[in-house]
């Protein structure tokens, strides 16, 4: 049986939390793996519904013993049987993750040991607040790699990221966030020929300055595409984008289709 990964990760934001541990479940379970999560508290609803809008699960989906993601109990000593009984059920891997807490986190010592003799896959995430400067080191001998989760903005509210494809906008913005609009526009590229592309799928809420500013600025030719915008985003930007002349935004869904407004 195949050797797991232990990698962690330092987070700046619960929108840096939100991004980071959605995209390694939404990996482990496009990949087939069984992904179980531990210590979210409060962070579940939000991480379900990206679930949901990544188009893994279905709408009424909610976790439970038998799905691929499955909330398992804070406790280390419990950890390897989930993890067997996982492998036990066909699963080609398992991924564990979740929301860890300052100081020496049990857990750790549990994955290690496991990750060297199955195919385990885990992400550690630590807040960078919570840490001591001197932990820094002791995690970092601790794993195998860090995983860079560095934004180019994120202000706890607002988080700009950049991807293969253009960027993506996570949290909340509006027009009195005048950083967070100069940080949009200033990671979007200009004059290569192609629209720009904005994922806004984890956009929560984007108000008519934000939206008015945005348009103006950046959907000139030739032209916006925003990915994955929910219905009142969408709605708000084709309304927008008719009062700015010369101006074309698009919006497409994850799986590359669209319409232009």
């Amino acid at each position: 049986m195949s050797r797991g990964r232990h990698d962690w990760v330092v987070l700046d934001s619960e929108e840096a939390h939100a991004e980071v541990v959605g995209d390694f479940v939404v990996e482990g379970v496009r990949r087939g793996e069984c992904v179980l999560l531990t210590g979210l508290g409060t962070r579940e609803p939000r991480l379900w519904a990206r679930l949901r809008r990544a188009g893994v699960v279905g709408q009424a989906w909610e976790p439970g013993a038998t799905t691929a993601v499955r909330v398992v109990p804070p406790d280390p000593a419990r950890l390897p049987g989930y993890v067997t009984g996982a492998l036990a059920e066909g699963f080609p891997g398992v991924r564990f993750t979740g929301a860890l807490g300052p100081g020496d986190n049990p857990f750790e010592q549990v994955v290690t040991e496991l990750a060297a003799e199955v195919p385990l896959t885990v992400l550690c995430p630590y807040f960078r607040h919570l840490l001591a400067p001197e932990q820094v080191p002791v995690l970092a001998a601790a794993h195998d790699s860090e995983v860079d989760a560095a934004g180019l903005y994120d202000d706890g509210t607002f988080r700009l990221t950049r991807t293969p494809g253009g960027l993506r906008l996570a949290g909340e913005l509006d027009s009195g966030n005048a950083d967070a609009l100069r940080a949009v526009l200033q990671a979007t590229p200009g004059g290569d020929g192609g629209p720009a592309t904005w994922d806004v799928a984890d956009l929560r809420f984007l108000d008519v300055g934000a939206a008015d500013s945005l348009v103006a600025a950046a959907a000139g030719p030739p032209g916006l595409v925003l990915v994955g915008a929910s219905r009142l985003t969408s709605r708000l930007v084709r309304l927008l984008a008719t009062r700015h002349p010369g101006r074309t935004v698009q919006l497409a869904q994850a799986d590359g289709s669209g319409s232009a407004p």
